[in-house]
């Protein structure tokens, strides 16, 4: 899973936070409903129930398959490193959105302190790539946008009526962007003071419920409840130093939770706001007035968007 230079890196993680999905061809059945049955690959997994129609997200079948009646759109031969990095290209060029989405938000993170409210048009040898509106919490990016541009792009501050969606962008949040980069780097960017401080729950997650993991919405409901210390929370909830970490970083750019005890929710407004029901974030500012900005189974398989540090135009280290 090794990529060249100026590809994006891969790894392993939990099936369901995965991008993008490799399957053992030789463990599938088709069942008779039509979904795919895909056997565990160790005796500690759970069997896996596929709906290709349902998949939201590239999918490989590593080759040779169990039967013929399975004809996946995408197959290689794991034994062949050509035909993996193959596979990837694939998935990398699916994926281009997403990609391009993890490259602005890993733009907003580092130019945190001179942004502050505004709006900006982000563009590249002439051609607009996307307009933000930090004033209405809005992101609009061009669907020809390419992850390697962004990284080199320019940042041009305008005035505010200029912040319009152009025709045919796709429309976003800060807060979909910076979450599309916080939970993929390995990069420890929650701020120092929510491992001292006592955390408070503030409001929903201002992404898609869908984006949440199970342990990010444990933490919701457990700050809902009552606010808590990092430590409190480590042993309350039981996850490790890092998973808690990412979690609570995550948590923090969707601007759910807080070390401002005014800006916290009432404890009886937040035991019924903890369970999010809305899909669609408003936020107000991804940068917000709080301090300084203030800041089914157990598969494995590819993650990772971020560039490789020998990567010579990230601008992010």
């Amino acid at each position: 899973m090794t990529r060249s230079a100026g590809s994006p890196s891969w790894r392993t993680c939990a099936f369901g936070d995965a991008d993008a999905w490799f399957v053992n061809g030789q463990n599938v059945r088709v069942m008779p409903s039509g979904t795919l049955k895909v056997a565990p690959g160790l005796p500690t997994e759970r069997a896996l129930n596929l709906n290709l129609s349902e998949v939201d997200r590239p999918v490989a079948f590593a080759l040779p398959l169990a039967s013929g009646d399975i004809e996946p759109r995408c197959t290689f031969d794991p034994a062949s490193k050509a035909a993996t990095h193959g596979v990837l290209a694939q998935f990398e060029g699916w994926l281009r959105l997403l990609r391009v989405q993890f490259v602005l938000g890993a733009q907003l993170v580092a130019r945190e302190a001179e942004l502050r409210r505004g709006v900006y048009h982000v563009s590249y040898s002439g051609s607009l790539l996307a307009v933000l509106d930090l004033y209405e919490g809005k992101c609009a990016i061009s669907p020809g946008a390419h992850p390697a541009d962004l990284w080199e792009a320019q940042w041009d501050k305008r005035p505010v009526g200029a912040g319009a969606t152009p025709p045919g962008f796709l429309a976003a949040t800060p807060a979909q962007l910076a979450w599309a980069y916080v939970c993929r780097t390995d990069r420890d960017l929650l701020p120092a003071r929510y491992v001292t401080d006592l955390i408070y729950y503030r409001h929903v997650p201002r992404v898609p419920v869908r984006w949440l993991r199970d342990s990010q919405l444990m933490l919701v409901r457990e700050l809902s409840v009552e606010p808590a210390t990092f430590e409190a929370l480590r042993q309350r909830t039981g996850l490790t130093v890092r998973h808690l970490k990412q979690d609570l970083t995550c948590l923090y750019y969707a601007t759910a939770i807080t070390i401002t005890r005014s800006k916290a929710a009432k404890l009886s407004v937040a035991r019924e706001d903890s369970q999010p029901v809305s899909t669609e974030p408003g936020l107000h500012s991804l940068l917000s007035n709080e301090g300084n900005w203030e800041h089914g189974g157990d598969m494995t398989a590819p993650a990772l968007l971020e560039r490789r540090s020998d990567q010579p135009k990230s601008k992010v280290t």
